[in-house]
């Protein structure tokens, strides 16, 4: 679902809220903001979903604006971009870098990792065979790549940091752990 802030000022000042149509655009029922936000947040709860794009924040954000408004993201929501866009995404498990035996994370395993990936998957943009050609066009003209890492709560926990302690903070914010 995505919101923009319009609807979150309804819900601050516990405003009325009208359900648009999408088909005929008219209204076909009016609730109260903040009755409509709890029953969502509910919703995204009870289901495990994410749920929510605050969309006005996205496009406030958007590094392509020119190009057009970004309306959705994939279901993870780790990839927020055009329509008829796809991101080429990996993502490297921090801990395989961290030997307990010398407690010290292989920073330079990790970087060369990060620019082996970068050209694998700059490679998979040429090689993909995406479901579309619009996708493939936009995907080869903006290369929308995506290196993430995974773990970090594992990599902090073996270092023997408690996730929500400074020292992880200090440690998980620095770029050589």
């Amino acid at each position: 679902m995505s919101l923009k802030d319009d609807f979150l000022r309804a819900v601050e000042t516990d405003g009325d809220w009208n359900l648009i149509g999408r088909t005929n655009k008219k209204v076909t029922k009016t609730l109260k903001a903040r009755d409509l936000w709890e029953k969502i947040g509910y919703a995204a709860w009870a289901s495990a979903d994410p749920g929510l794009h605050f969309n006005t924040t996205m496009n406030d954000w958007h590094t392509c604006k020119a190009s057009g408004d970004i309306r959705a993201s994939n279901p993870c929501s780790e990839y927020m971009f055009l329509d008829d866009t796809a991101c080429n995404l990996a993502s490297a498990n921090l801990l395989t870098f961290y030997d307990t035996q010398t407690r010290r994370f292989d920073t330079e395993a990790y970087e060369h990792l990060c620019r082996l990936w970068t050209v694998v998957l700059e490679i998979s943009v040429m090689m993909a065979q995406f479901p579309s050609k619009a996708i493939a066009e936009l995907s080869y003209e903006f290369r929308t790549l995506g290196l993430g890492y995974a773990n970090i709560g594992g990599l902090l926990m073996t270092m023997g940091l408690s996730y929500d302690s400074r020292k992880a903070a200090r440690s998980a914010a620095r770029s050589r752990p």
